[in-house]
């Protein structure tokens, strides 16, 4: 499958610009106090970009494809089941992360590689607007990646859904303009685009909205906004329903950021009350603490990082759909990784009393020599977290 590459770089360049940002850090070689700033990739953003340098290539360019009609739920309509039935591996949880490919590696070999050591692979699209997943599911980009190199290799796919895209902005179809939250053409399209999700792609897991909890943090839920968060929880709500109609063994969720990366702080947990607990099926956050203010090592992570979490949805299994450790010196190095990923696996879960369910690390290899959250280096040289990662995969066999 060619590919305009010229277009895919501009594109690429275009994020890279966008998506870029400076954190502190500290310089412990010289043991100084004084915080300087070390430019690197937001991890959110890196993985945005990520799944547009692993997914978008076999795309032409930026451009995606038309949507095709949906509909709801009709009268006397065959459930759907769903196209995955993974078996829980004896270590408990299951496994999953983007496969990226290392330099001078095919998407097909990084898909294998990612399948020796995990179950599941995160599905944005090339990343695409919510308005056009189901074409693409549905057409070669689906076949390819999803049916071929996902399914193909023994995997599952977890198909996320967005409201909004760069600067925390609503997206809407085009011929939808000046929507908000509230707008009824708006809440149509973004439900039926669940419903035709499920219809094509079959999902066992489905998110209808990833990191929602930073629209909350940036417009609030202030009564007469017609951009406030509890619009969002309502339409999330009816979609839960008439996805339990249409397909009730598929796994319904939101995902919620754990941290507000660019403001070095943990996120609101607060806004979890908002849901009805009963709509949820599984808690899932992303997560990446060595962004706070203060955590410089996993064992600076309090024991109740994730556990504070679940005092909102008790006895809800716990998921990760993105997890991320800077291999950088400030962090622990690569040691500092590797003890994040161990830790995350047992104290800060297993060991609080929790169900964890999945445990998703952001992406397998380095999108380029900077990337320092990646378990395989650029060159294909793995960190020390990779070993660490291929043997918690292979833990109870």
């Amino acid at each position: 499958m060619k590919s305009d590459l010229s277009d895919i770089i501009g594109c690429l360049v275009m994020k890279r610009r966008l998506l870029s940002r400076t954190v502190p850090t500290r310089d412990v070689r010289l043991g100084k106090s004084k915080m300087r700033k070390k430019t690197v990739f937001s991890p959110v953003a890196a993985l945005v970009l990520s799944a547009v340098a692993v997914l978008g290539l076999a795309a032409a360019g930026c451009s995606t494809g038309v949507p095709r009609p949906s509909s709801p739920p009709s009268v006397g309509e065959k459930a759907i089941i769903p196209a995955d039935s993974p078996k829980l591996p004896p270590r408990g949880f299951y496994m999953g992360l983007l496969p990226t490919p290392a330099e001078g590696q095919s998407f097909a070999e990084a898909f294998l590689v990612a399948s020796k050591h995990a179950e599941f692979v995160p599905v944005w699209g090339k990343p695409t607007p919510f308005y056009k997943m189901a074409a693409e599911l549905s057409g070669d980009w689906g076949r390819t990646f999803v049916e071929q190199y996902i399914r193909g290799n023994g995997m599952f796919p977890i198909v996320h859904m967005s409201f909004f895209g760069g600067g925390i902005k609503l997206e809407s179809p085009p011929d939808i303009p000046a929507a908000t939250l509230i707008s009824p053409d708006w809440r149509k399209a973004y439900k039926q685009t669940a419903l035709d999700i499920v219809r094509t792609a079959r999902p066992l897991y489905l998110s209808l909205g990833n990191e929602v909890n930073r629209w909350y943090e940036q417009y609030g839920a202030r009564s007469g906004d017609p951009y406030g968060f509890q619009h969002y929880v309502s339409l999330y709500t009816e979609i839960y329903d008439a996805v339990k109609e249409l397909s009730p063994q598929t796994k319904v969720f939101c995902t919620f950021a754990r941290e507000i990366v660019a403001q070095h702080r943990e996120a609101d947990l607060a806004v979890l009350r908002m849901f009805p607990a009963e709509k949820v099926d599984l808690l899932v956050l992303t997560s990446y603490p060595f962004a706070v203010k203060g955590i410089r090592l996993a064992a600076d992570i309090p024991n109740d990082y994730y556990a504070r979490a679940l005092t909102y949805m008790p006895d809800k299994p716990l998921g990760f759909s993105e997890l991320g450790w800077a291999a950088l010196e400030a962090f622990g190095g690569e040691e500092g990784q590797a003890d994040f990923m161990a830790e995350v696996a047992k104290r800060l879960t297993v060991e609080q009393g929790m169900n964890l369910h999945l445990f998703g690390w952001s992406w397998l290899s380095a999108l380029d020599e900077n990337d320092a959250i990646a378990l395989i280096k650029r060159d294909g040289s793995p960190r020390l977290a990779y070993s660490l990662w291929q043997e918690l995969s292979l833990a109870g066999k």
